[in-house]
């Protein structure tokens, strides 16, 4: 059995909804990976907007607006690759791949071409830590795994617009003066938040919190 199965009991097949900060695109695409080497299938996409994926990350996007269409070129480029990626439309002045509703992900996850579907359902702006506004995380209502990802680079920095995705929120959320330094109690009391809002918008089997960057 491989670290990811130990780890995360991807075992047979599910829907993986990534929320959080500090990490979230390099979890997707690294989980992707590993399943895909365990002989699953594997799409990656977003609720949100993600940098269109590297070669590297994914030999291949496709795009589309209906379930259907999307259903039909997944089956298409399922004949040439285990795992590629999906989205909406490609911003080209952006270098964007724009997401998919959910009711198009639940869909997908429900045709069950695809062993894994991996979601960034969240947006950070790239900073370590955030707190989540009122239309915030977008996971899929058919998630069987959510995993909340949190920098850990964050503690000791600045509560401000330089560390912190809407500070003003966090500094509520959390009880820490805007200005202030960010400690491990902030942190953990965020991620507390965030994880009981999120499970509020879907009943996944397991949830997880990955505190990423501990190496720094």
């Amino acid at each position: 059995m491989t670290k990811t199965e130990n780890i995360l009991g991807l075992k047979d097949k599910g829907l993986v909804s990534i929320i959080g900060a500090g990490g979230k695109t390099s979890l997707m695409f690294c989980l992707a990976g590993q399943l895909t080497k365990q002989g699953r299938t594997v799409l990656t996409t977003t609720t949100t907007k993600i940098f269109v994926p590297e070669k590297n990350q994914s030999p291949c996007v496709i795009t589309a607006t209906r379930t259907d269409d999307l259903i039909n070129k997944s089956k298409q480029a399922l004949c040439l690759y285990p795992c590629f990626s999906a989205g909406r439309r490609i911003n080209e002045n952006l270098g964007k791949l724009e997401g998919l509703s959910i009711d198009i992900i639940d869909g997908l996850h429900k045709a069950m071409i695809f062993d894994w579907i991996i979601v960034e359902a969240d947006g950070a702006r790239q900073k370590p830590v955030k707190a989540s506004a009122a239309h915030e995380p977008v996971p899929a209502a058919t998630t069987t795994h959510l995993v909340l990802v949190t920098g850990l680079d964050a503690v000791g920095t600045v509560l401000d617009d330089n560390f912190v995705h809407r500070p003003a929120l966090f500094a509520a959320n959390t009880g820490t003066p805007p200005g202030s330094i960010i400690n491990e109690h902030a942190v953990a009391s965020c991620i507390e938040t965030e994880i009981k809002k999120a499970r509020t918008l879907c009943s996944p089997n397991h949830t997880y919190v990955l505190l990423n960057k501990a190496d720094t």
